[in-house]
């Protein structure tokens, strides 16, 4: 019975592609088999988790997948009948799955035969760590120190997997070929696949006695701190990639790659609009009629002076050049754009509406002159 790769990694029908890869990161790091040694059915259900991620993944696999509901040998539909092997039956080679496609009217695939077993290097899984930083250090740029576990190169069998002083022999399961034959069915009847090796992984060999310290695998579980360069100008969303600061590969695989996932917190005094700050500035009405300094605080810290020319009204916009935010990749950072705000008191004192009243009868007598 063909296998459900959909209900293998928890994803439904219509999952985006997205969501398929970030479900397969879940489930390597729950299911890895560094994480359950002592678990033997570990490896046999991160190998089901792998084949369904590599068929899931690929568009012209799903599209096959979801179409026959199963996908052949190198991401080729396979189809026959009564056990045959197609290459074998119609002389090796030289036999095309995607002409005989075509001529039962299925079009669109495309044929990724690979003659040769996978390198054995395989590269390190990409990790992925979200950081918050402050409005100041999105601006400005920042170094953090972050603390992950992540895979490293066992230091006792250097990423072989051996026991020191050990070698290989060859697979028992496919007999040093690296690839294994099996039976799938479909609509057409049942055909023979060839796969690559669950035991040797198509190296056609496994170790004779494994590393006790990485269990065979090359790698081990440890934590780590590394220091990270967030640059000026990043935004809520965005990634920085930090090169060769993933997870160790396994048999000396190189490294996968770090991403640092970010969050911008927000600043109450600031609005930010692209490259521009925004800052509301109170002042009182004998300060907007007679004209002031004031202090407006600025995201570095401290503060510069601001001249507010008299006569000036509520919504009046100001502006301190050099003082705003700054985008990615940009060296120049925007302005400072100063929001006055001019206050109307809610409550006097007798004194207070004593002097307002005259300064009323003094505009009334201005209009009527």
């Amino acid at each position: 019975m063909a296998k459900d790769y959909y209900k293998i990694l928890g994803v439904s029908k219509d999952a985006t592609a997205e969501e398929i890869q970030r479900r397969y990161r879940e489930l390597v790091m729950k299911n890895h088999p560094d994480l359950h040694k002592n678990d033997p059915d570990s490896s046999k259900k991160m190998t089901e988790i792998n084949e369904a991620y590599e068929i899931l993944s690929s568009p012209e696999k799903r599209a096959q997948y979801d179409r026959f509901g199963t996908v052949g040998p190198e991401g080729r539909a396979g189809y026959g009948a009564g056990g045959f092997d197609f290459n074998d039956f119609f002389g090796g080679d030289s036999f095309n799955f995607e002409d005989l496609l075509r001529n039962f009217g299925f079009g669109g695939f495309t044929e990724t035969r690979q003659r040769t077993a996978p390198n054995v290097r395989q590269r390190g899984e990409d990790m992925q760590y979200p950081i918050a930083i402050t409005l100041k250090e999105s601006i400005l740029g920042t170094k953090k120190e972050i603390r992950l576990t992540r895979n490293e190169t066992c230091t006792v069998c250097n990423g072989s997997g051996l026991k020191p002083g050990t070698g290989y022999i060859t697979c028992s399961t496919c007999k040093g070929t690296g690839t294994v034959k099996r039976i799938q069915r479909s609509i057409f009847g049942e055909f023979i696949v060839q796969t690559t090796c669950p035991t040797c992984h198509g190296l056609g060999k496994i170790a004779k006695e494994k590393c006790s310290s990485c269990g065979g695998t090359g790698v081990t579980h440890i934590q780590k701190t590394v220091e990270v360069t967030i640059p000026a100008g990043v935004e809520t969303g965005m990634r920085v990639r930090i090169r060769g600061e993933g997870n160790a590969g396994l048999h000396k695989g190189p490294r996968g790659d770090l991403y640092i996932l970010i969050r911008v917190e927000k600043d109450p005094r600031f609005e930010k609009v692209e490259d521009k700050f925004y800052y509301t500035a109170h002042i009182a009405f004998p300060e907007a009629a007679l004209g002031t300094i004031i202090q407006v605080p600025l995201i570095e810290g401290g503060y510069e002076k601001l001249k507010v020319p008299a006569g000036t009204q509520s919504n009046t916009e100001l502006i301190i050049r050099g003082k705003g935010a700054r985008l990615v990749g940009n060296r120049r950072r925007g302005d400072l754009i100063v929001k006055i705000q001019v206050d109307v008191p809610t409550r006097l004192t007798p004194k207070e509406k004593t002097l307002i009243k005259k300064l009323s009868e003094i505009y009334n007598g201005k209009k009527n002159s």
